[in-house]
């Protein structure tokens, strides 16, 4: 990684139970694609575990099941700090909110000055289950949603880096 960027890290808080797996889904499909220069990937089993990829530096885009009563594959975007992140319930058995392992990081002076949180409504965490048909169908809007946010972000850092030439 240059020296010119600081690292967007995009984490996804999962397991492989039902609509949990979802962020580790997207984190495969970004896998696949064709990232900007210092973007890294991470895949978490609770929200606790954020921390250990946070050093305060650049973005950090965090991806969870939730469950907020909308429905299913509803998508959710949230900027830090937004209160309505304190409503989301996680969508698994890792039982950190979102808000509380964030809140934490900004605690423990961890937390990069930009986080994003996509936030999709799961329907069922039953074991054996596999991704439920309308959090799979949310699963490449929230990938592009991320590709967007990664591009909008360098784009950023690239003209910064312009005004100070």
């Amino acid at each position: 990684m240059s020296g010119q960027w600081d690292p967007i890290r995009v984490v996804g808080c999962g397991s492989p139970v039902g609509d949990d797996a979802l962020a580790w889904e997207v984190l495969d499909r970004l896998r696949a694609a064709s990232l900007p220069e210092g973007v890294e990937l991470h895949a978490v089993e609770g929200g606790h575990q954020v921390l250990d990829v946070l050093d305060r530096r650049g973005t950090l885009i965090l991806v969870d099941a939730v469950c907020s009563g909308e429905q299913a594959g509803t998508v959710h975007r949230f900027e830090w700090p937004d209160t309505r992140l304190q409503t989301l319930r996680p969508g698994s058995t890792h039982s950190v909110r979102p808000a509380e392992a964030l809140q934490l990081a900004a605690t423990l002076g961890l937390l990069p000055s930009r986080v994003i949180v996509f936030g999709i409504e799961a329907a069922t965490m039953e074991p054996g289950a596999g991704l439920s048909p309308d959090v799979d169908s949310s699963v490449p809007i929230v990938v592009r949603r991320i590709l967007e946010e990664l591009e909008r972000a360098r784009d950023v850092v690239a003209a910064r880096a312009d005004e100070s030439d």
